[in-house]
């Protein structure tokens, strides 16, 4: 009889925990997280004087997910708040054909299904408030591209206040921010290995008069 699985449970930020590959946790109220692979970036980039800090990128498999949980992770697939905008823009369609074009375009969250999870932390090196998130677009291995402020489905202390330019909380001077982004890989493809990562800002505003200070920047990593 083959022996159970003995899975360290934790109460949350499941992903966190993961350090070595194959590692696995339970989260409650969630699903099992298995790490598949993990690099460990430790480099700073800098939009002076906002100075980035790229902790680390994870390839993570969920399984064994609740029901809520499927349900939740559904709503990051398909198309995005924006892509719908367009639709009622470009080929005016009602509010009610556009959640039917949304709801056509969600897939379903099974046990294979696997996310890449970055960790982050931003810093406000200056004296004034600034306007700014980080990685508002990130690109793996030069193939799965994602839009953060709409896909992501972590939302920690960065990406809670600062990831969507409506609602967007400026940083203090010498504020600090951690951030953890989760984004779903809703191909078919599966990621194995991470070989690239890349990532670009949003416009670096000030926080009083909303001067642009610096146009969006690109970042590449290789591996």
């Amino acid at each position: 009889m083959k022996k159970k699985e003995d899975i360290p449970i934790v109460e949350y930020n499941g992903g966190g925990h993961l350090k070595e590959i194959g590692q696995k946790v339970r989260q409650k109220n969630w699903g099992t997280l298995t790490l598949i692979d993990k690099v460990e970036v430790n480099k700073t980039f800098t939009i002076s004087p906002m100075v980035i800090k790229l902790n680390d990128v994870k390839i993570i498999r969920l399984s064994n997910l609740t029901k809520q949980t499927k349900e939740y992770l559904r709503g990051y697939t398909g198309l995005s708040n924006e892509e719908a905008y367009q639709l009622f823009t470009e080929k005016n369609l009602s509010n009610e054909e556009i959640q039917d074009r949304v709801e056509l375009s969600r897939t379903e969250i099974d046990n294979n299904t696997t996310y890449i999870e970055i960790t982050y932390s931003v810093k406000n090196t200056g004296s004034k408030e600034l306007q700014f998130f980080s990685m508002e677009n990130v690109t793996l291995n030069h193939k799965w591209s994602y839009k953060v402020p709409e896909e992501n489905f972590i939302l920690s202390d960065d990406t809670l206040i600062g990831a969507k330019s409506v609602s967007r909380v400026d940083y203090r001077p010498s504020e600090l921010r951690k951030g953890t982004i989760g984004l779903l890989n809703e191909s078919e493809t599966p990621i194995h290995k991470i070989t690239s990562f890349s990532f670009t800002t949003d416009d670096l505003l000030d926080g009083d008069s909303h001067h642009l200070l610096a146009k969006p920047k690109t970042f590449t990593i290789n591996f």
